[in-house]
């Protein structure tokens, strides 16, 4: 890490093979025995009966005002076994290293001795279309009627970066809602996919005000969801900068 850091400064061609040495490093260490059953534990505890789960990154370098960081740590679908998940840990650990994650913070302006990955171990549900709520307008920040939710119909592109989301707006005063761009899709949802959305955004409010940090109440928050016509799973949450 030492010399990687240098690396950077320097703005020196072994940052690449500097990164895949740290990844190497990372994948071929074991993981020890008390962490492995703690992980163990908590999947029994709260995961027990699950068939499928996501391991997935939930680093403090993502998410944040200017620096989304879409797509550049590892999320892995359709893990089956406890070798499985195991090794998918060490691949998100992995990804925060990458040389292209390394890059990206530097243009951003990330210290690198200020990114920690997190990972996160869920059930994957079966949904039709998933995207991201924010419980405020990004473009008009004085907006405090609407909420912003982006969509992929396919929904291993919810937050991998691969494709433009379809983005809309909708009123949770008045109501009602209205198609901002269509991104990469070449039609618009259906009227049960938007009203779906109709009650996406309601629950995002009822969400923001539970998880809000004082009694204004207006501390918006980002959502990550999933959906079918008939249910709808919120699978992150955390707080938002407009």
């Amino acid at each position: 890490m030492g010399k990687l850091k240098m690396a950077l400064e320097l703005d020196a061609r072994e940052v690449e093979p500097l990164c895949v040495e740290l990844q190497q490093l990372i994948r071929s260490t074991r993981i020890p025995p008390d962490m492995v059953s703690d992980i163990d534990n908590a999947l029994f505890t709260t995961l027990a009966g699950v068939r499928t789960f996501v391991v997935r990154s939930s680093s403090n370098a993502e998410d944040l005002a200017g620096f989304s960081a879409a797509g550049i740590y590892e999320s892995i679908n359709h893990v089956t076994t406890a070798e499985k998940i195991m090794h998918s840990v060490k691949e998100v650990w992995a990804s925060l290293v990458s040389s292209r994650s390394v890059r990206l913070r530097q243009q951003a302006g990330i210290s690198l001795d200020e990114c920690f990955m997190g990972v996160v171990v869920q059930e994957q549900v079966a949904a039709d279309f998933g995207g991201v709520l924010v419980t405020g307008n990004p473009m008009n920040r004085g907006d405090f009627r609407n909420v912003y939710v982006n969509v992929s119909p396919k929904v291993t592109d919810v937050v991998d970066g691969s494709t433009l989301p379809m983005q809309y707006l909708y009123s949770t005063v008045e109501g009602g809602g209205r198609t901002v761009s269509l991104g990469d899709a070449e039609h618009d949802l259906d009227e049960a996919a938007k009203d779906q959305l109709q009650r996406l955004a309601l629950i995002g409010r009822v969400l923001q005000s539970h998880f809000s940090p004082d009694y204004t109440f207006d501390s918006p928050v980002d959502i990550e969801w999933l959906a079918d016509r008939d249910q709808i799973h919120i699978v992150q949450l955390r707080p938002y900068s407009l």
